[in-house]
């Protein structure tokens, strides 16, 4: 109950100061705000990438971890291109035009996982995951933990060829039912080698690298094949393959060597559609066009009992936040 009170208290407080305060200096504080958080992220990184250990033992702890999961390492070209192609359009769609960290996947990653409640979905690089797996131990919980999974990505990117990440990546990543890596995945899934593997094959392992728990084929059947479209959808996206290629792998019911069976699914929309939600987006431009109509009103108004220009400057600011949220949530493909 105190606690209650006491937040209702600090909130009455800030409201009470929003109030009072013009537009002016309400942007200002943002402003200060948004380069305060940036200065602390940017020191966050940079005593992170201090810190961090050097990678080149790569090769010895990607042998060590697969050895530990019953493999070993193998070469890139023991993979299917189309496995390979799979795994980077889902992941990493950017793999090979950036070094470690995608800038731009992070940017465009923020306002859509703040406005869907998610994790950064295509934020996390191939990379960043290789240096979770074999340099953290699979946790990248925390800030620093983060900053750190960052740091190694970079110098990870800065040391190895891409061709030497992916298949690094590939020789240790969990495909679920105690699989690591894409060679006992595949002899697991589909009584294959990996480079064996065909499209519907090479869509379906690489659909259970996000969530192998949640998309498992003999739990859920229905799910995994609805991370399969999303696979599919990207690689179609990227031009791996045509949607007419897609469309015969989904068109027809996969059997898998676990006795799981993904049903067939048709009239699947394959191309990438609108990158926005035009009616989320009408409804942002809405919102802030009452948030400056209810800044402009309270220059001009003389004070009422009803209507005080405090009053309409507090409103417009969760009609400014709502504009932000609704445009954010309007994204519709990072």
């Amino acid at each position: 109950m105190r606690g209650r009170c006491r937040c209702r208290l600090v909130a009455a407080v800030v409201a009470s100061l929003i109030s009072r305060m013009s537009p002016g200096r309400i942007v200002r504080l943002a402003l200060w705000a948004a380069l305060g958080l940036f200065v602390a992220l940017v020191v966050l990184f940079a005593a992170a990438l201090t810190a961090a250990p050097a990678v080149d033992d790569l090769g010895v702890r990607v042998d060590r971890f697969a050895r530990a999961h019953g493999g070993r390492p193998l070469p890139l070209s023991a993979d299917a291109p189309l496995l390979r192609e799979a795994v980077v359009a889902t992941e990493d769609e950017r793999f090979y035009d950036h070094h470690g960290l995608d800038l731009i996947g992070t940017l465009r990653a923020i306002p859509y996982d703040l406005s869907h409640f998610s994790a950064a979905e295509g934020a996390s690089t191939i990379p960043e995951q290789l240096a979770k797996i074999v340099y953290l131990g699979g946790s990248d919980h925390s800030p620093w933990r983060k900053a750190e999974d960052a740091a190694l990505a970079l110098r990870l990117g800065s040391q190895f060829s891409h061709e030497q990440i992916l298949a690094a990546y590939l020789d240790v990543v969990y495909f679920g039912e105690g699989s690591y890596g894409a060679a006992a995945a595949s002899r697991h899934y589909f009584h294959r080698q990996a480079l064996e593997l065909d499209l519907a094959q090479a869509s379906l392992l690489a659909g259970l690298v996000q969530a192998p728990s949640l998309y498992d084929p003999a739990a859920d059947p229905r799910a995994a094949r609805e991370r399969q479209i999303e696979v599919l959808r990207s690689m179609v996206r990227n031009g791996y393959v045509t949607s007419g290629e897609a469309h015969a792998v989904l068109s027809r019911p996969q059997r898998l060597a676990t006795g799981a069976v993904l049903p067939a699914s048709v009239r699947v929309r394959l191309s990438p559609g609108p990158p926005f939600d035009w009616a989320e987006l009408a409804l942002a431009g809405l919102l802030l066009v009452l948030a400056v109509v209810a800044i402009r009103v309270a220059r001009v108004i003389d004070p009422t009992p009803l209507l005080r220009p405090g009053l309409l400057r507090l409103a417009a600011v969760p009609l400014a936040a709502g504009a932000l949220f609704a445009a954010a949530h309007s994204i519709e493909v990072i």
